[in-house]
C-alpha cells in the first residue's frame, strides 16, 4: 500500500513542479484537464465497466451509490449554507457555499484513487459517483445558484440536459449496456484494448493535473485566505465523518461502505467554480475552497483509504 501512496505523490508533484518550471502553462494544464474528463476518463468508464460482470446486487449497489453521493452532496451543502448564515457571511454567497462544499471531485480524483486501491469494483461504484455529481451540479445546482428564479421549465431542461448528457455519463451507460446484454462480446478485441489503453492515461494524467492546479494558486498565499481554509477544513473534517456515522446504522457491502468513506474525503469538483461564474456569485472564494480542499485532500485521502480497510 505505501507503493501506492507514493505513485499518487509522486504524480501529484511532478503536476507541481512541471507547473512551477514554466513547462505546463494555464491553458495546456486547462488542456489536459479537458483531455482526461472529455477523452480517458470515458474509456476508463467503458473499458472497466463492460469488463465486469455485473450481478443484480451490483447494479442494485450502483444505483444506490449514486443516489447516497447526490443525497450526501445536497444535504452536506445545505448543513454548510446554515453555517454560512451563522458565521454571517454575505447572502449572496450562501448559493456559492451550498453547492461548492457540497460537491465531491469523484472524476478527477475519485476514480483515480479507486483504481489504484480498489480494483474494477472500486472504479464501478466511484463511477456511480460520477454520474450522481452530474445529475446534482446540472439540476441542483443550476437552479440553486441562479438564484432558484428567473428560469421557466424549459431553460432548466436544457441546461440540465446540455450538462447531464457529457462523455462520462454517456460511457458509463454503454459500459452498463454492453455488460448487462452481453454485447461486450462481439466488441472486436483491438477495440477493448485500445479503451483500456486510453482510459489507463487517466489516472498519472489526471493527477499531474490537480498537481499543476495547486502549483498555480500559489499555497503560501492560498492558505492565508482564512474564511476559505475554515470551510475547507470544516468540509474535510465534518463530511467524512457523518459518512462513517450513516455508514453504522447502513446495511451494505463493505467495497460500498469504503467507496462511500473515499467518496465523501474528496475535495470540491474542480468545475464548481466555473458554474459559479456564470451562473452565480462568489468564483474567487468557491475557486479558493477547491485548491484548498484539493491539498487538504492530499493528506487525507491516504489516511481515509488506511481507515476505510481497517473499517471494512
Amino acid at each position: 500500500m505505501y507503493s501506492q501512496f507514493f505513485i499518487l505523490f509522486a504524480m501529484i508533484l511532478i503536476g507541481y513542479y512541471c507547473y512551477r518550471k514554466g513547462w505546463m502553462t494555464l491553458e495546456v494544464n486547462k488542456g489536459v484537464g479537458s483531455l482526461v474528463m472529455q477523452v480517458t476518463i470515458p474509456a476508463m468508464l467503458v473499458s472497466t465497466i463492460a469488463d465486469i460482470t455485473i450481478t443484480k446486487d451490483v447494479l442494485i449497489g450502483f444505483f444506490l451509490m449514486m443516489a447516497a453521493q447526490a443525497a450526501a452532496m445536497m444535504l452536506f451543502g445545505y448543513l454548510m449554507r446554515w453555517y454560512g448564515k451563522w458565521r454571517k457571511l454575505d447572502n449572496r454567497l450562501l448559493d456559492m457555499l451550498d453547492i461548492t462544499t457540497g460537491s465531491l471531485n469523484s472524476g478527477f480524483i475519485g476514480l483515480p484513487i479507486a483504481t489504484i486501491f480498489f480494483g474494477d469494483l472500486g472504479v464501478m461504484y466511484m463511477s456511480a459517483g460520477v454520474l450522481g455529481l452530474n445529475l446534482y451540479l446540472w439540476s441542483y445546482g443550476v437552479y440553486v445558484l441562479s438564484g432558484k428564479a428567473g428560469n421557466t421549465r424549459g431553460q432548466m431542461g436544457r441546461t440540465f440536459l446540455k450538462g447531464a448528457v457529457n462523455p462520462n455519463c454517456i460511457a458509463i451507460f454503454v459500459g452498463l449496456i454492453l455488460t448487462l446484454t452481453q454485447t461486450v462480446q462481439w466488441v472486436p478485441d483491438m477495440l477493448l484494448r485500445f479503451f483500456d489503453e486510453l482510459g489507463g492515461l487517466s489516472t498519472p494524467l489526471s493527477l499531474i493535473y490537480i498537481g499543476a492546479l495547486a502549483g498555480n494558486s500559489g499555497i503560501v498565499q492560498l492558505f492565508r485566505e482564512k474564511m476559505a481554509l475554515e470551510i475547507s477544513l470544516i468540509k474535510m473534517i465534518l463530511m467524512p465523518f457523518l459518512a462513517w456515522a450513516v455508514m453504522l446504522v447502513v446495511p451494505a457491502g463493505d467495497m460500498a461502505k469504503k467507496i462511500f468513506l473515499i467518496a465523501t474525503a474528496l475535495p470540491a469538483a474542480v468545475v464548481v467554480p466555473m458554474m459559479v461564474e456564470r451562473f452565480g456569485y462568489g468564483e474567487k472564494l468557491s475557486s479558493d475552497i477547491v485548491l484548498l480542499t484539493t491539498l487538504i485532500s492530499v493528506v487525507e485521502l491516504p489516511a481515509c483509504v488506511w481507515l476505510a480497510n481497517w473499517l471494512y
